[in-house]
């Protein structure tokens, strides 16, 4: 019974709650970084109190309920209150004639070269494993500049949970290398990482657990990705775990199936690259349900989506958006920026997010499950605070279980559903009909919702239609043979017409930590009464009031201790977004 409770509580793990970037130009503001928090939907973009310079590899480590544990651009880790963590000051240095004193080093640029460089395996004993290539600027052979795999360990619960580094810049692996990914292990708890030669047909792949790292181990198998440049290639595993696709600026995709028991692959099926006016593209993506593979082309200006359920892949070839033109300036009438398609993200809430270039947006592609332009892609969906060239940040699929019954499933942990969905108003001429989308987790094989109405579905993602506006508690059970979760959220419909949000001032709210009161002064509204609403981290509204001038005083004893999120809104619309910590 004790071993059932404990991996119970593992299956909220929200490692990748939150996204870390920031300016990737030096600057002397006290705020030029930035979070991405997935705990409201859509996710909340704030500024945070960090000047760290974000380079093209950053990573951001919530613990398993959410709350920022630690981040890094790849030479420097921050502590979750933003200072350097014990013993991390210059990680990537490199052991020995290995350092790259131009990048990480005491006068080096202060950020880190290689896309998709470092990720992060947080283990439930608050170890937690980095995983990061070493990049030589001056190699030999142009498709040699990946020269080395090392790993640097940090205790998360030392130091009153600000966390150190326990051993840093430890070598795995060195030669001519393209960049590692990692995939859980069919045991649930364990990890695989594979690390592509980028000159033979050779992989190494590693076992990593609580207690260390084991190989690496080697296999032979044709790699049609190899011999290029490969500081600009993408690798990354299927959610689902079976398969695993590295995607090269030049050559191409190769996707291989990919067994989570052994941590071999087999299968090969290849995604040549375009050649000539098309040209080039950065990367490619799997859908949230493993059945189809997204690969940015033509020049980064077009994504085509590919379905993995056919005979012939290259035949089911789609163009499901193409680059609108838009352009982002530095300044009114200064260099431009094409806010086209580069690296793509799995967001928490189901959707695929894009980095536009070196642009101040995120492109989003909102039901990444459906076949063709349904897929529905929204250009600059998201605004960012500062300019983020080639941003990235590379998540091991952190809620894949185990292979339940398998020959590997040797730990006792079982896939427990945990429950989560967002909503949708798809079509603004009809805003009485919602369409939900499950998000959950850990294999559920049945779904149960309560709109709130008086009406339910049994089915994955149903539409709804209201019957009249308002404001409904809408709740999903999802279930298989080991257990069940429920996951309630309000939901309001029926909201229609154009409107423009007024010059609001800014809330004040304290005291920060919190106990029996919080209060949320402002000066007079002439006449205008925004909403405060609070929100745990499982993204439910735990607290909303109406506010009116001054100060208002928001009994909160009852709360539980911990993080939440707070917003205010007009007229649905959130125009301020903060945190606040309940003693």
């Amino acid at each position: 019974m004790m071993l059932v409770l404990i991996y119970a509580v593992l299956y909220s793990q929200k490692y990748d709650n939150i996204w870390m970037a920031g300016a990737y130009i030096p600057s002397d503001s006290s705020s030029s970084d930035f979070a991405i928090d997935f705990v409201t939907t859509p996710p909340s973009v704030y500024l945070i109190e960090d000047s760290l310079t974000m380079g093209q590899s950053n990573i951001a480590i919530s613990d398993f309920g959410g709350s920022l544990q630690f981040y890094t651009n790849g030479c420097i880790i921050r502590t979750k209150n933003n200072t350097t963590m014990e013993g991390a000051e210059f990680i990537n240095l490199g052991p020995g004639d290995l350092s790259w004193i131009q990048s990480c080093g005491p006068n080096g640029y202060g950020f880190y070269g290689v896309l998709q460089g470092i990720f992060v395996l947080p283990f439930e004993n608050g170890i937690s494993e980095i995983l990061h290539i070493l990049f030589d600027p001056l190699p030999e052979l142009y498709y040699c500049q990946n020269n080395a795999l090392l790993t640097t360990r940090v205790n998360t619960k030392a130091n009153l949970g600000l966390g150190e580094v326990v051993f840093r810049d430890s070598l795995l692996v060195q030669g001519c290398l393209q960049t590692a990914c990692a995939n859980r292990h069919a045991n649930g708890r364990d990890w695989w990482i594979l690390l592509p030669d980028n000159i033979s047909n050779r992989f190494y792949r590693f076992l990593s657990t609580p207690n260390g790292l084991q190989g690496p181990w080697i296999q032979e198998i044709e790699n049609p990705t190899v011999d290029t440049v490969y500081v600009w290639g993408w690798n990354e595993f299927s959610p689902d775990g079976t398969l695993l696709q590295i995607s090269d600026i030049f050559n191409g995709t190769a996707i291989y199936d990919f067994d989570r028991c052994t941590g071999l692959l087999s299968n090969l099926r290849f995604i040549s690259a375009e050649t000539g006016i098309n040209g080039y593209g950065y990367t490619a993506t799997f859908s949230p349900n493993s059945r189809f593979i997204y690969v940015v082309h033509g020049n980064s200006r077009k994504i085509e989506q590919f379905d993995l359920h056919t005979a012939d892949l290259n035949a089911s070839r789609t163009i499901v958006s193409t680059w609108d033109g838009f352009y982002d300036y530095f300044y009114p009438n200064g260099p431009s920026i094409e806010t086209s398609f580069t690296f793509f993200q799995h967001g928490p809430d189901g959707k695929l997010y894009n980095w536009a270039g070196g642009s101040r947006y995120m492109h989003s592609m909102d039901f990444p499950n459906r076949k063709g332009v349904s897929c529905t892609v929204r250009q600059r969906a998201i605004s960012l605070p500062y300019y983020k060239w080639g941003a990235n940040a590379y998540y091991p699929h952190y809620r894949l279980g185990p292979i339940d019954g398998s020959s590997c499933d040797t730990l006792g942990i079982n896939n427990l559903p945990v429950a989560l969905f967002r909503y949708d108003l798809e079509d603004t001429l009809n805003p009485l009909q919602v369409t939900f989308t499950d998000v959950s987790s850990y294999l559920p094989t049945s779904w149960h919702w309560t709109f709130g109405d008086g009406q339910t579905s049994s089915e994955t993602n149903p539409v709804h239609a209201y019957t009249q506006a308002g404001t409904y508690e809408v709740c999903l059970v999802v279930s298989n043979e080991f257990s069940a979760d429920t996951f309630c959220r309000q939901v309001q419909v029926g909201t229609t017409g154009v409107h423009t949000l007024p010059a609001l001032p800014h809330a004040r709210v304290s005291p920060n930590p919190f106990g029996s009161t919080l209060s949320v002064q402002l000066p007079a509204l002439v006449g205008v009464s925004p909403e405060f609403v609070l929100y745990d981290l499982y993204g439910r509204v735990v607290k909303t009031a109406r506010l009116t001038d001054f100060d208002n005083h928001i009994p909160a004893s009852e709360l539980p201790a911990g993080l939440y999120v707070w917003q205010l809104r007009w007229n649905g619309e959130v125009t301020q977004v903060g945190k606040v910590v309940k003693e």
